[in-house]
């Protein structure tokens, strides 16, 4: 595996937009707007690639490459020597060597949805307490409950102009918050978390139905993407119009070997 500097990601994001399905956090890294690794198996015509962002969400696309995918698969399952604890590998185009039964205890499952309805439609309905569009002086509070600012985003001033976050407050705390945890190309990957004392009271709905309309102002589609057994996710993507996207597709977690 060859690594590539940032100054030859561009190339690598024009084919990748052709991928399906697409990431955002995986664009992002190529786009340059987060940061990540990226490892092709030649540096002057690349024909597969593996890009990892900082966070751990990785994925390998391209044509399968005999030498490459060895390296690959010595880096993720022999060395394991990771700069975060855990590599989050989306798989739904491989690499193969991760179907064997040695790894089935590394494997769940997530899918894909994108938004169907109207956008307007999908917004609309009851919610406990109005989203607002976060400010800066937001931050400090996300950070003490959340932690978050700086999870995909470099700095909080990144966060706060491009994310397109928004916040629902339960009398002046943050009872949930809803941003893009990527943005790219036109399209947002949702992240959403809700305060652990407030969940199942529909804050996460209005979080996410606020993010839906700051994103249509803006000209972009929220995706949402999580694992098939967490039906609280999976209920509340349903309930503001988004729909399967896809077959449901492998996801492998696979721990850093010095952090076990």
């Amino acid at each position: 595996m060859v690594r590539l500097g940032p100054d030859c990601f561009a190339s690598l994001l024009r084919l990748y937009r052709d991928v399906e399905p697409y990431f955002p956090l995986i664009a992002a890294v190529l786009g340059g707007t987060q940061d990540g690794s990226v490892f092709v198996d030649n540096a002057d015509g690349p024909r597969q690639a593996y890009v990892e962002h900082r966070f751990g969400f990785a994925q390998s696309f391209g044509t399968p490459q005999p030498d490459f995918e060895r390296a690959l698969s010595n880096y993720l399952l022999v060395e394991r020597q990771f700069a975060v604890a855990k590599i989050r590998l989306y798989a739904p185009l491989g690499p193969q060597f991760l179907q064997s039964n040695d790894c089935a205890a590394l494997r769940s499952e997530r899918q894909r949805f994108r938004l169907r309805r109207p956008i307007s439609s999908a917004a609309a309905g009851v919610s406990p307490a109005p989203a607002f569009t976060v400010r800066s002086e937001h931050l400090a509070q996300i950070e003490r409950q959340f932690g978050l600012l700086t999870r995909f985003w470099r700095t909080a001033e990144d966060f706060l102009a491009q994310a397109k976050a928004v916040v629902v407050l339960d009398q002046g705390d943050i009872a949930s918050i809803c941003y893009g945890a990527a943005i790219v190309d036109g399209k947002a990957e949702i992240d959403v978390l809700t305060s652990e004392a407030l969940r199942g009271r529909g804050y996460a709905h209005a979080a996410v139905a606020g993010f839906i309309e700051a994103c249509a102002s803006a000209a972009i589609e929220p995706l949402w993407d999580c694992f098939t057994n967490n039906i609280p996710s999976v209920n509340t993507a349903r309930s503001l119009g988004f729909q399967p996207s896809g077959l449901p597709y492998p996801f492998f977690t696979i721990p850093c070997r010095s952090r076990e």
